[in-house]
């Protein structure tokens, strides 16, 4: 067998076993496959509105993937404003300092004006009982570990009389035990003080909520902690959502204290003690607003929660069905999910790489770095960067020229460029600071080694083939990323690609086929074009018959 046909075979044999598999996997999943609706799937939509005025900048909350909840899908959309990619844009990991919040960094687009503004976060989650992952139980260890000393006891002492103190010990006397103690406490929240609707504002401070008599989630929760506190009973205060269909819900808060060597939780607004149904979805443990603005005025937000998916579906999945959600993507964490999103994307970039240079017959600096300058900038706002990308390339160009004159060896020399470029993008940063200008928006994602690289490629080019040629070269590596970049910023080729993985075997079918092609190059036969387009049986001069 030739190496030909073992190529088109095995080709063959890829192309038909990933298309057999998609179509089974869509077969038995149906719409499943692009989210998950089995029960105990919900969907969230929480909605920013407010006013931006200058720099203007947003922090919202987003749930925390652990325990029993898991997160399955996330997207934020905003006309003026940007989420930045993935790799910069949240803190959506669990933070090291912080790991009991998520959250999702806005900024204002360029070109944006002062004004009314509107943000969406959207996502996906399951509250039920399904097989934590390792991320997910690390984060449940890490929030039900006991709390550290005089952590959730931050009362001042204050010599002044203090109403909810004085309470607190009315309401405790007689009582030794902490459990009973908090008990007592919360019953006095739950039935003294009257539930509110939340306006969406802040909240009453726990004396102010005491003296009206009521308040909202946050005011009574509050006020519980400020009493378990004065007890020296540990306490922290919970930010979610309640996972009940409605519109126009506010966030809701609730408690838990450390009580029995475990977070005892109790919501006085819903008569819970000691325990909280799964479809309280949390957010945060601590006193953390659900939506934080910089430069922005009349703020105000709220969550629309829709049930997805009848119940009870997952009671008849049959083994295959079982299999194929085993082994879904979705059950990945946020974080991973995002890591595989952009590994998926690597495939494409490279086949794309492929095709340009092995059928078009375009030249790159180097093989890869097209592919990984693409995936840099593959969201359409990223594509000017492209052209600062170019201009920094240039400038390393005219540093090598002069670094030439030292004569220096290969790898120091190399050191010495990266070096180089970190100060030419400081200095940039810095300008950009001063200047009020939008280039640290390209400079943070720039691979530095790529940068390098290219330079050095560059100089080598020239010093080869001359200045036309290299320049040549250069422009048609930023064709090849523009259209990776491009390509790869259509939201329905990476959703593809995450509900159906085994179409990476469609692409490595296409890349075996590439790889025994040695036929003529686009460009080849546009350079010949005068030459191919001669009459059949026209002598030429200096031939023979």
């Amino acid at each position: 067998m030739s190496r030909t046909t073992l190529c088109a075979a095995t080709a063959a044999v890829l192309a038909l076993l990933s298309l057999g598999v998609m179509a089974l996997r869509h077969h038995v999943m149906g719409d499943e496959v692009k989210v998950p609706h089995g029960p105990g799937t919900w969907k969230v939509a929480m909605v920013v509105q407010g006013r931006s005025e200058g720099d203007a900048k947003l922090l919202t909350l987003t749930p925390l993937d652990f325990g029993r909840q898991h997160v399955v899908r996330e997207s934020c959309q905003s006309a003026e404003f940007l989420d930045a990619a993935p790799e910069t844009r949240h803190d959506k990991a669990p933070e090291g300092r912080h790991p009991e919040r998520r959250r999702v960094l806005w900024k204002k687009r360029v070109g944006a004006g002062d004004g009314p503004f509107r943000l969406r976060y959207e996502f996906y989650c399951t509250v039920d009982s399904h097989r934590a992952s390792a991320p997910m139980s690390d984060l449940a260890k890490a929030l039900s570990a006991p709390p550290k000393p005089g952590q959730d006891l931050d009362v001042a002492r204050r010599s002044d009389p203090d109403p909810v103190s004085d309470l607190a010990r009315q309401l405790t006397a007689g009582l030794d035990q902490p459990l009973e103690q908090a008990e007592a406490l919360f019953r006095h929240v739950d039935r003294e003080i009257a539930n509110e609707p939340s306006l969406g504002g802040p909240a009453l401070q726990p004396v102010d909520c005491l003296k009206a008599g009521a308040g909202a989630s946050a005011s009574k929760a509050r006020l519980l902690v400020a009493l378990l506190r004065h007890r020296s009973i540990p306490a922290r205060l919970v930010t979610g959502v309640t996972l009940t269909r409605g519109l126009d819900q506010h966030a809701h808060n609730w408690v838990e204290a450390w009580l029995d060597q475990r977070w005892l939780p109790m919501c006085p607004v819903h008569h819970r003690f000691g325990e909280v149904p799964p479809t309280y979805l949390v957010f945060t443990c601590g006193d953390t607003p659900v939506v934080v603005g910089h430069h922005v005025s009349d703020l105000n937000h709220a969550f629309l929660v829709e049930k997805v998916g009848p119940e009870g579906a997952a009671a008849d999945a049959g083994p295959l069905r079982r299999a194929f959600l085993a082994v879904s993507l979705w059950v990945l964490s946020p974080n991973d999910q995002e890591l595989v999103r952009f590994l998926l994307l690597l495939p494409v970039a490279a086949l794309i790489v492929c095709l340009f240079r092995n059928v078009i017959g375009l030249a790159s600096f180097g093989t890869f770095a097209p592919a990984l300058l693409g995936l840099a900038f593959r969201e359409f706002h990223s594509m000017p960067g492209l052209l600062v990308f170019v201009a920094i390339v240039l400038v390393g160009w005219l540093m090598r020229r002069l670094l030439n004159h030292y004569h220096l060896l290969q790898v120091p020399r190399t050191a010495f460029m990266l070096s180089l470029i970190v100060v030419v993008l400081i200095g940039l940063t810095m300008l950009a600071n001063y200047r009020s200008l939008s280039a640290t928006r390209y400079v943070a994602i720039f691979p530095m080694v790529i940068l390098t690289g290219m330079i050095e490629r560059f100089w080598t080019l020239e010093t080869e083939d001359g200045t036309s040629s290299s320049f040549r070269t250069l422009v048609t590596t930023m064709i090849i990323a523009a259209t990776i970049a491009l390509v790869l910023s259509f939201h329905a080729v990476v959703n593809h690609l995450f509900c159906f993985p085994e179409t990476v075997g469609l692409i490595m079918a296409a890349q075996l086929l590439l790889g025994r092609y040695t036929g003529y190059r686009l460009s080849e036969l546009f350079r010949f074009r005068d030459f191919l387009g001669r009459r059949p049986g026209l002598r030429i001069v200096g031939t023979e018959d």
